[in-house]
């Protein structure tokens, strides 16, 4: 057999790449795996319980007792500030009802609504809406971390309120990867929290006209 030439080697190797990228064209790689959709706006009726009863009413032995938290006060003064957020948590692919009376002491209730408490966090809940209400003597920014500090739930990216495991975030309806706690509250801001597996839809909500 006669051995290759220097210009035969050449032809050969440039055969062999052809045939390589022909192959590849053949056999695409994988496509990246599509992200979640999210649903059309779902109306929110005051008083109703969104998601599945998982805790109970008001703050937990480690959140809010009526002291100052994290800054944030209980009182009864009258808001310079009142907007809403609304926070959905799905854990365990269940959406999980964010209490109501969140951030209130001795609340009294009117069909599943706080319309009096002894005082009110400056981040409270009224209802198991999801809906966060911001009232506040101030403009001074207030956040998700204040929040679960008030409920006295964890908030880390492998554990939202008991949940544990890989934790992704959408900030309306955008994938967030900073920092938890440093989200903040601000008017019609939805933030939407998921531990486990995410969802083919996540739900998006339309506040009541009154808010």
């Amino acid at each position: 057999m006669k051995a290759l030439t220097a210009g035969t080697a050449r032809i050969v190797s440039i055969a062999l790449i052809v045939t390589a990228i022909a192959c590849s064209s053949d056999h695409p790689s994988p496509a990246e795996p599509a992200g979640p959709s999210f649903s059309a706006p779902i109306a929110i009726a005051i008083g109703q319980t969104i998601g599945t009863a998982t805790y109970a009413g008001g703050d937990s032995s480690a959140g809010g007792q009526g002291g100052t938290v994290q800054g944030v006060a209980c009182d009864t003064t009258t808001p310079v500030v009142h907007v809403h957020a609304h926070l959905t948590l799905i854990a365990d692919s269940v959406q999980r009802a964010i209490p109501v009376a969140i951030g209130t002491t001795d609340p009294f209730e009117v069909q599943n609504f706080v319309v009096a408490a002894r005082c009110f966090y400056w981040l409270h809940t009224h209802d198991a809406t999801g809906i966060i209400h911001l009232e506040a003597p101030n403009n001074n920014t207030l956040t998700l971390g204040n929040f679960f500090a008030i409920w006295g739930q964890p908030l880390s990216r492998s554990n939202v309120a008991g949940f544990t495991g890989d934790v992704t975030v959408y900030v309306d309806s955008t994938r967030y990867d900073g920092d938890l706690g440093a989200i903040s509250i601000t008017a019609h801001k939805q933030i939407m929290l998921i531990v486990g597996g995410v969802p083919a839809e996540i739900p998006v909500y339309q506040f009541p006209a009154a808010f």
